[in-house]
């Protein structure tokens, strides 16, 4: 339930305990409360929260995959996706020859404080070869917050079965 439901049924059940206890009072002869004493509908303190469809903004969001392998250079992987505030997007990539797999799925949402909640799926395989899986896969789901413009290092994950390294790296901007 969102904090916006919650704060709206507190609201709607205090004004009607007032406007019981009234109708109460006014049957034993008390007075009504004054106008100041009766609880506001909304408060002007309450944060406002953006509409359900979010803002009428896109996020270009940059995923750098770096697979490091032994001492030689590293390979590196950018899936880039622009996707509006609050909605979905997805990549798929999947290498039929070699049975490599690439799979983003993303989630923006900007804060009222500027900076960008994402929530992230990425499932990587570099497998290779007719054989045997020869990579790691990597597969992950996150919910996380980046500063528009700067890099994130999402993650970095060990093979447990070789020297082998996988980093993950997230950076949103705003497109106005």
């Amino acid at each position: 339930m969102s904090r916006y439901s919650i704060f709206a049924a507190i609201v709607t059940l205090v004004v009607a305990t007032a406007g019981v206890s009234a109708q109460d009072g006014q049957r034993r002869g008390g007075a009504a409360p004054a106008a100041a004493e009766k609880p506001a509908a909304k408060s002007a303190a309450a944060p406002a929260e953006a509409p359900a469809m979010g803002q009428p903004l896109n996020v270009k969001l940059d995923i750098t995959i770096t697979d490091q392998n032994g001492p030689g250079d590293p390979t590196k992987k950018t899936v880039s996706m622009i996707v509006a505030d609050r909605a979905s997007g997805s990549i798929r990539s999947i290498g039929n020859n070699v049975r490599a797999m690439l799979n983003v799925d993303a989630t923006p949402q900007i804060l009222p404080t500027g900076v960008i909640r994402v929530q992230l799926a990425l499932e990587y395989n570099p497998q290779k070869g007719d054989g045997p899986a020869t990579g790691s896969a990597l597969n992950q789901r996150v919910i996380i917050v980046v500063a528009p413009g700067k890099p994130l290092v999402l993650s970095q994950s060990a093979d447990p079965m070789s020297d082998r390294k996988i980093t993950v790296e997230v950076r949103a901007d705003l497109l106005r």
